[in-house]
């Protein structure tokens, strides 16, 4: 067994009301990738902020890297004791570009006292090439897409101005990234393995930490269950350890479910485009999901909003014959029964400071006001009855909805959609950011909805989810449908596959001429 290189001994923290962290210890060997798992709100993400020097912990907790003690609740001190941090929101400024936001906590590169630009851009690709990444490093990150949002962010983290970090902390670092990234990401936690370097690895993607885990802990209602091999422990295995019950494999139920092809027609789509999109034609059935895959830029990450006519796109829409051609609005769409829910980390999900009975209230204001005056009452009753149709919890309307777990505060996006009775549900990465229990939750909702009349275009980066829920799934490359798969060949090796193909090149009348003759 190697030294131990990051140590804990009873860390608890205890904030006004509840108590995040309640004695939690495990060790962190060197040259060891160490999986920190649990269902949100287990206590994950205060244990690193605890690490990383942003909350003090309570007394009498002990937190040592190779064996020194460390100033706990000081960021600086964290820093030079060789901790470095991804976090899940992963702390860049919009407003900065690249080479700025990397500048920021690794310091800049400097010539005769003055911060040398052109040297900052070469550094700033440089730490970019190690986790594979071209990108412009002087435009703002805000423009940026969220894989490479993500890439900055990593590496920064692994930039080693201050040093090479001795442990390094990745809180859902692939929760945007497509699986090229994600090998890529990979093969450097490899390579940092190899060097010494303890990783602490913290997702929800049970099949990703089994792939790269030596040890497993896992976290709920923020005390430690224990430290597990992950050799011995398959993803089922873990799940039941994670949630603290066995945990039905939602992934066998799709192909259990045949192709919707006899049921009618609830939305055809004719020759969507956008941005990103390349004339899409698409068709979704009575009773169906309908998944969407792609890597980034395929045009997946832009269809749902294309759909919803948030971004600007043409298409032929058709919804129970009423149709609708040409450019695509929000209020058109929202005319003939569509309806787009966020994922819960986009900040135009919901108000974080609202309640969630305002943020529904403001779906459905008709229903809730009167002469111009919203009605507490009549939006604490409509708020309740969504709460418990789809079951978020806790069960009240005035709970803040920032203070809730990711998948709650999803079913939250999901009740903001449906209050308008709407056709056709269209959800964006619906369970991004969300644990293994609320995600199979979601998986329940989803497919209860379509049986009841509400089917779904579900787009998501996460392959595991379309295997899960989907019957069919359709695949796009470089903004065009290269695939569809439905049944038994709906698996994700199936996906990756299709999403390796490239989309046929267009044939054009000399192209058609040729081939007659």
């Amino acid at each position: 067994m190697q030294p131990v290189r990051l140590g804990l001994r009873n860390v608890s923290k205890t904030f006004p009301g509840q108590r995040a962290l309640d004695q939690v210890s495990f060790d962190v060997h060197e040259g060891e990738v160490h999986a920190l798992v649990g269902e949100n709100g287990s206590g994950k993400s205060t244990l690193i902020k605890v690490l990383a020097g942003f909350h003090e912990p309570d007394p009498g907790a002990g937190v040592q890297v190779e064996g020194i003690d460390l100033d706990t609740g000081n960021p600086a001190a964290s820093l030079a004791a060789g901790l470095r941090f991804v976090h899940q929101d992963l702390g860049l400024v919009d407003e900065l570009s690249a080479a700025e936001n990397i500048g920021l906590t690794a310091g800049y590169s400097m010539k005769a006292g003055r911060i040398s630009w052109s040297a900052q851009r070469c550094r700033a690709r440089d730490q970019l090439a190690k986790v594979g990444v071209n990108l412009d490093v002087d435009v703002p990150v805000g423009v940026l897409s969220a894989v490479e949002r993500s890439a900055i962010a990593i590496a920064r983290a692994l930039d080693e101005a201050h040093g090479i970090p001795k442990v390094l902390v990745l809180d859902e670092p692939t929760a945007a990234l497509p699986p090229a990234e994600v090998q890529r990401l990979m093969d450097i936690l490899d390579d940092l393995r190899r060097e010494g370097v303890a990783i602490v690895y913290v997702s929800h993607r049970l099949g990703e930490v089994l792939g790269i885990a030596d040890r497993v802990t896992a976290l709920r209602d923020g005390k430690c269950l224990g430290t597990r091999d992950a050799s011995d422990m398959d993803e089922d295995a873990l799940a039941e350890l994670i949630v603290g019950r066995k945990v039905a494999a939602a992934r066998t139920r799709a192909q259990q479910r045949g192709p919707s092809g006899g049921a009618d027609v609830v939305l055809r789509v004719s020759g969507l485009s956008s941005g990103l999109l390349d004339g899409i034609d698409l068709t979704l059935h009575e009773g169906e999901v309908l998944g969407i895959a792609g890597i980034a830029g395929s045009g997946r990450e832009e269809l749902a909003a294309a759909l919803a006519g948030t971004v600007e796109a043409t298409a032929s829409l058709e919804v129970n014959a009423c149709t609708s051609s040409g450019r695509v609005s929000l209020s058109r769409t929202r005319a003939l029964g569509l309806a787009l829910v966020l994922p819960n980390n986009n900040p135009a999900a919901a108000i974080r400071e609202l309640t969630v009975g305002e943020n529904l209230s403001m779906a459905c204001l008709d229903r809730v006001s009167r002469f111009g005056w919203i009605s507490a009452a009549a939006e604490r009753r409509v708020a309740g009855e969504w709460v418990a149709r789809l079951d978020v919890a806790p069960r009240d309307p005035d709970r803040p909805y920032g203070l809730l777990s990711g998948g709650n505060k999803q079913k939250v996006a999901m009740a903001r959609g449906l209050m308008r009775s709407p056709r056709v549900l269209v959800l964006d990465d619906p369970t991004s950011g969300v644990d293994i229990g609320a995600r199979q939750a979601l998986y329940e909702v989803i497919r209860d909805l379509a049986a009841l009349g509400t089917p779904s275009i579900v787009c998501s980066s996460d392959l595991d989810d379309l295997v899960a829920i989907a019957d069919r799934v359709v695949v796009l490359v470089d903004g065009s449908a290269v695939g569809e798969l439905a049944g038994t060949d709906l698996t994700e090796a199936g996906l990756l596959a299709a999403m390796a193909r490239k989309p046929r090149p267009a044939t054009t009348s000399s192209d058609k001429i040729g081939a007659m003759q």
